[in-house]
This record gives C-alpha cells, structure tokens and sequence, in this order.
C-alpha cells in the first residue's frame, strides 16, 4: 500500500532523484570526452598536479611554437650562406683560370720595351727620356752634371753619330741608376735601347722625337678581351647575387640586418656592369681597397667646415678646403685619465697608451689626425690595434716621425675623418662638379681633403662655396644596424645571431669583386698620349688581391684582420652549431610536452567504455527514481482514502 509523501519525504526523493541525474550527467560528460571532470573541482586531489603540469605545458608549447620561427629563419640564413659560398667558389675559380694567363702582356705596350735611334742628324739636342722617374735631357753645352748628358763633343751627321748618342746615354745610366742598369740592353749594331716594360713613361720627349722608332704597341688579343669580359660580367653578377642573398627576409624582417629589420642591408643601386663602371673608373674612382672606406658612414656639411674652397691641382685631382672649421670628428683628447702616457715608436711605428682601452673606439683602417702631438703630429692610417687597447701600429705608407714620449698624454687631440681611399658623394653641388670624388689624403690639420674625380668635373681655378645648402656623405653599401639577435629557445637556453651584411666576410667579397668589376681593370691609356704613367702589372695585381680576399673570406686559417666574422667558415660554423642546438632543444622540449600530455592525460582522463557503461546504469537508475518519484506525486489523500 502507498503511503501518501510527507513534504520531508518529497524533497528527499527529488534530492535523490537529481543525485542520480547529475551522475548521469557526469558519465555522458565521460563517455562523450574521456575527461573525468568538466571542471578542476572534479578532480580532487589532483587538480593542483594539474593546473601545474597544464602551465608547464603551455610554456613548452609556446617555445615549440616560437621555435617553428627561429627554424625558419636560420634555415633562410643557411640557404644563403650555402648560395653565396657556391657563387663565391665558382668566382675563385674563373679568377684561378684568368690568372693563368699571361696577364703582363694583357697591358698594352705603347712603347714597346725598345727604342731605335734610326736618325744620325741633328734631332736629340734638347729631347728628354724618363727612365724610372728621372728625367734626361740632352744637351750640347757642355755642361754633364746631374742628369744631363752632354752632346757637344759629338758630331752630328757622321755614321756612328746616333750610336754615340746611345753610348751617351748608356754611360749617363749606368753612373745615376746602376741598381736597374743591368735590366737595360744597349745594341750599338741596330742603336736600340731595350728597357724592362714602363721604366720609360710618356713624359720622355724623346718618343716622339724624329729619327726614333719605338717598338711596335700590342693590344690585347680577342681571346684575352673575351675572357676579361667573361670575367668581369661574372664578378658583376656575383656581386648581384650577394646582395640578393644577403637581403633575403622572413617572418616579415630582414636577416642580415644587425637589427634593423624593416629595411633591405645591401644597397647595390647598379643594374648593369656598365652603370657599375661608369660609378667606379678604375683610374680617377676606385673601388675601396680596405674595410673601413668600403663601409665608411661619414657625413660633412657647411655647420662643420664652414666655407669651402675647390682647388684644382693637377690632372683629375683635387684639394676641398674648409675655411671655417675641419673634416675631423673628435675622439678623444690625450690626458693622465683616457691615455695616460704617449709614447711613439719611430721602429716600430707604433703609438702606445699606459691606460687599458684608450684605443678602444678605434679601429683598423680608420684615417687618425693626431694634433699637438709634437713632432708627431699630422694623418696616419690604423693598421691595428691591440687586443688591450693600449697600442696602435700605423701603416707604413704613414710613418711616425719621431721616437717621443708624451707625459700624461700631453693633450694631444685624437681626430678621424673620411678613411683614405673612401667614395664620397658631393650632394647639392653645382652640375659641374664631381657627382662623388675619392678620397686620397688629409692635410695634418684636417682642413684639407684631397680628393681624385671625374675628368672634366672640376673647376679649373678656385671656386668658393659660400651655400650652407651641400654636403659630402660617404659611400657604403652597408644600410643595416649592429645589433646582435638572441632568440630564447628554451628556459635555460639561448641562440644568438650576430650575423650581418656587413661582417668581415661578406666585406671582403664585395671589395674582392668590386676590383674586378670595376673599369679599366686592364689600362688602356697610351701615355705616349697622355701625361700618365700605365702600371702594366695592375692587372695581375688586383687579379692575386682578389683571390687573397676570397680566400681570406673563405677561411683566414686562423689569422684575424679585427673584423667581425671575418670568414665564411667561421660564420656558417656559428649557424651548423645554432642549427644542432634548436634542434636537440626542440626534440627535448617534444619529449617533454609528450610526458606533460601524458602525465596529464593520466590525471585527467578514464575509461570512456566503462563510462558509458556506468552512463546506462545511471540512465536506468534515474529512471526508475522519476518512475516512484511519479507514482509518489500522484498518491493523495482522496486517492488513499
């Protein structure tokens, strides 16, 4: 018999009722996701070991994630430098071919290496030959000093008259030059005079002169042309191809930037070989031949040196003259604090700090103006600076005069100013000045710039600058920054990439074949024509600095010019070891986020079968609690009664 339900009665069977639903609830939630608990309360104890495990995990996973980025980018940095070292190696190898040749007789040979006396008149007197810098004239007024050679005891018109000359002019030679006498050849049966290539240059008016036959000139023949040509349109192309690999970009920013990564590193404006050397002559503009003055970043304007003067002092060279202020850019003034002692060292050429990292911000190849330095003072070149910073060994193109001591550094003032050999734009001239000139020397003081240009691009008398509207900036085709990236590819570890363009080794390529991509790598010029004096050996010696740089920039062995990742080995040795690293530390971190999931896994998860199972028996179970729950309800009193 039903009882009629008490409200005590009916509020427990809805509680039991809605118990078993919520475990109905509970295993479909376990059957349907295999996850004991939709919520952390659900798992008791082990939700702390939870929520922990879930944190590390999501840690893991973001470096994971981050380092798919880092994988990108130092894969894009091999790709390239794998690029640049198969072009690089194909250039060696075409310059190795090219230097096979028989590059001295690549030079025309104006003068051909003989001169024939062939007149026995009167035609010498007063003529004047240039052997080896020095300048010959020939004279009848018996004067035979110095380096005139005396006619007057001659007979002109006789037979042996021209052999006499020649005779005259063997004597003269072998008392004022007998160090390169023995190179000479004096045949009095045919009157020649035969002389190493070039000791005679275009100044000599002899060449021209009369009853004298020079040797006939050679030019290059047409397999020599092509293999030039063949040569220098690969440099250019290589030089295309550098720049290209070294702008590459991923992940939206440049690589090879130093830091500076929304900007491409390598401006290359040139587009074709002939616009390449149209910019660098070879003669008047010549590509950089040291670091610093390929990457010089150097600007001057009217603030710094006030007025200017543009002097003409001689053929296609020049003088820039600041009338109120300098070119010089101050680095530091000698004193018992930044220096120390001066001590220079005429030996060894060489200037010395007592105070460690005096020399610090100065670097090979800088252009150093050093006044009130005593006899010392004036422009060197840095050749290096030591590890310490306290020593700077010059060039030997820029001796120190004098073995001295400053005591407490003397004051001495410490300048640099556009590195020698430096490309410099000339911005807001006139049309007829120099676009760019270059940069062949400072005046002690730093008010002088002397400079090479574009022939016919320069005024022919003084010129004043009164505008405050130009300004001179250096040329380098280095646009990036100096900062080294580090990636954080893990919580203990870290890569760093310190790679940019214009590192030591990539430097050194650019100067390697800017040299042989430049114009007149073979100079053409007859200096019977002109007042110039043809270096016949220029070809094969940029050919062998060009090679010596490659291979510098391939792997220096172990030596160091200063410069930073100074060869393609080092640096590819940097990205194989970056490479091993984020990939063991990604494998590591894989097998950490797999035990973390699993760990996980184990404390969140259950049998989604014997859930289901577990579902039913809840199921059945509800339903039997909503079938008396039923019954219950409907049960009243009249109905009892």
């Amino acid at each position: 018999m039903t009882r009629v339900p008490t409200y005590n009665t009916y509020v427990n069977m809805v509680n039991r009722t809605l118990n078993t639903k919520s475990y109905v609830d509970l295993y479909g939630f376990q059957a349907q996701t295999g996850l004991k608990s939709p919520v952390y309360s659900g798992y008791g104890m082990s939700a702390s070991a939870i929520v922990g495990n879930e944190a590390a995990l999501g840690v893991v996973t973001n470096f994971i994630e981050n380092n798919k980025i880092i994988e990108t980018e130092v894969n894009a940095i091999n790709t390239s430098l794998s690029a640049i070292y198969d072009n690089i190696t194909d250039m060696k190898s075409l310059l190795n071919e090219f230097s096979g040749m028989d590059l001295e007789s690549i030079t025309p040979d104006y003068t051909g290496g003989k001169i024939t006396l062939s007149s026995n008149d009167d035609v010498y007197v007063g003529t004047t030959i240039t052997v080896n810098g020095e300048t010959y004239t020939f004279t009848d007024n018996g004067d035979n000093t110095g380096n005139n050679i005396d006619l007057s005891t001659l007979t002109p018109g006789t037979d042996d008259y021209a052999t006499n000359v020649l005779n005259a002019l063997k004597d003269k030679l072998q008392n004022t030059d007998p160090g390169n006498f023995p190179n000479f050849t004096f045949d009095e049966e045919d009157n020649t005079f035969s002389f190493p290539l070039y000791t005679i240059d275009g100044e000599s008016t002899l060449l021209n002169a009369q009853g004298v036959i020079t040797g006939e000139p050679h030019t290059m023949s047409d397999e020599q042309y092509q293999k030039l040509k063949e040569l220098q349109s690969f440099a250019f192309t290589t030089m295309q191809a550098l720049a290209d690999c070294l702008n590459i970009s991923a992940n939206g920013k440049y690589l090879f930037g130093g830091g500076k990564s929304e900007q491409a590193p390598v401006n290359f404006p040139f587009t074709t070989l002939e616009e390449f050397q149209a910019y660098y002559d070879g003669i008047n503009i010549v590509y950089p031949t040291n670091g610093n003055a390929d990457l010089s970043v150097y600007e001057v304007s009217s603030e710094q040196t006030g007025e200017i003067e543009l002097i003409n002092t001689g053929t296609n060279t020049g003088t820039i003259k600041a009338n109120g202020g300098s070119f010089l850019k101050d680095v530091l003034t000698a004193n018992a604090q930044t220096t120390g002692d001066l001590i220079f060292d005429a030996t060894a050429n060489t200037v010395k700090a007592t105070q460690v990292g005096a020399f610090s911000s100065i670097k090979a190849g800088d252009t150093l103006v050093l006044g009130d330095a005593g006899a010392n003072s004036g422009s060197y070149v840095v050749k290096s600076v030591s590890a310490d910073g306290k020593t700077i060994t010059f060039e030997e193109s820029t001796p120190v005069q004098a073995s001295e001591t400053l005591a407490g550094g003397g004051n001495a003032n410490f300048s640099t100013s556009f590195p020698i050999g430096t490309v410099v734009n000339m911005n807001g001239f006139d049309k007829n000045i120099a676009s760019h000139v270059q940069v062949t020397g400072i005046s002690p003081d730093g008010t002088e710039l002397y400079v090479t240009y574009e022939p016919g691009y320069w005024p022919d008398n003084t010129q004043t600058i009164n505008s405050n509207n130009w300004s001179m900036t250096a040329q380098t085709y280095y646009q990036g920054g100096d900062i080294d990236t580090e990636k954080r590819i893990s919580e203990n570890q870290s890569l760093v990439l310190d790679v940019n363009a214009k590192n030591g080794a990539f430097e050194k390529m650019f100067r390697a074949l800017g040299s042989i991509a430049q114009g007149n790598l073979v100079d053409t010029r007859n200096p019977l024509e002109e007042d110039v004096t043809v270096n016949p050996l220029k070809t094969q010696d940029l050919v062998e600095e060009a090679l010596n740089l490659i291979s510098d920039a391939l792997f220096s062995g172990g030596t160091s010019d200063g410069s930073k990742n100074a060869d393609l080995y080092t640096i590819q040795a940097k990205m194989d070891s970056n490479t091993v690293v984020l990939n063991t530390v990604n494998e590591n971190l894989t097998q950490v986020e797999f035990n973390l999931q699993t760990n996980i896994d184990s404390l969140k998860n259950v049998d989604q079968t014997e859930a289901s199972v577990k579902m039913l028996l809840a199921v059945n179970q509800l339903n039997a609690s909503y079938s008396v729950l039923q019954t219950a309800m409907s049960t009243s009193l009249l109905n009892y009664l």
